[in-house]
C-alpha cells in the first residue's frame, strides 16, 4: 500500500466519485474498506503468506482489524463497516428496490452516529454523504496504518471526541474567522 497521504486521498477520491447511485459508493467504499483490513491484518502477521489461502470475509477481517486496533473506544467505526457491509451484501445479492433509501439512513446513522447531518431524502444527497464518511473513517484506518509503517508501533484507534476535537482545532487554524460564525 501506498504511504504517501495524498495519494492516498487521491486515490479515494478517485474510487469514490460524486454519483447519483448509491450503489457505485457502496461498492467501491466496501472494497476501499476491505483493502485497509488486509494491511491491517498483514501489519499485524509476521507471514502474511501463512493466511494467503484462507479466503476470509469482509465481516471476518473486521473481527480480525477490531481484534488488533482494540474495539471498546472506537466501537462506531466498527458499527459502520459493519452495516456498510450488511447493506453491500444486499445490494449485490438483489437489485436495489425501494428500501434503499432507508437502509442508506441506517447506514448513514452508524457512520455519523450522534452527529447525523440533516440530509435531504434526495437519493444523491445521501450517496454524497455515505461517501464522506467512508472517507472519513478510511482516513482514520489509513492513519492507523502510516503510524504503524513510522513509528513500528499504533496501539489503538484514536477516539470518535479526538477526531471531532483535532478536526475542529484544525479547521479553527485555518479559517477562524469560520469558526466564529459557526460557517
Amino acid at each position: 500500500m501506498n504511504r504517501d497521504i495524498k495519494q492516498y486521498f487521491k486515490k479515494l477520491k478517485e474510487n469514490l466519485p460524486l454519483v447519483k447511485d448509491p450503489t457505485v459508493v457502496i461498492l467501491r467504499g466496501h472494497l476501499l474498506v476491505e483493502e485497509l483490513f488486509d494491511e491491517i491484518i498483514a501489519i499485524a502477521l509476521k507471514d502474511v503468506s501463512a493466511i494467503k489461502d484462507a479466503r476470509l470475509t469482509f465481516f471476518q477481517k473486521l473481527c480480525i482489524a477490531r481484534g488488533i486496533l482494540g474495539h471498546e473506544k472506537n466501537i462506531f467505526i466498527w458499527k459502520s463497516f459493519k452495516e456498510l457491509n450488511k447493506l453491500r451484501n444486499d445490494i449485490s445479492h438483489k437489485l436495489p428496490d425501494a428500501t434503499l433509501s432507508k437502509k442508506l439512513d441506517v447506514v448513514l446513522k452508524a457512520f455519523f452516529e450522534n452527529d447525523f447531518p440533516e440530509i435531504s431524502n434526495n437519493i444523491y444527497s445521501k450517496s454524497k454523504a455515505l461517501r464522506r464518511g467512508i472517507i472519513f473513517q478510511c482516513s482514520i484506518l489509513y492513519g492507523f496504518i502510516l503510524s504503524k509503517s513510522i513509528t513500528g508501533y499504533a496501539t489503538c484507534l484514536p477516539t470518535r471526541n479526538h477526531l471531532i476535537k483535532e478536526i475542529g482545532r484544525v479547521r479553527h487554524r485555518a479559517c477562524p474567522e469560520r469558526s466564529r460564525t459557526g460557517g
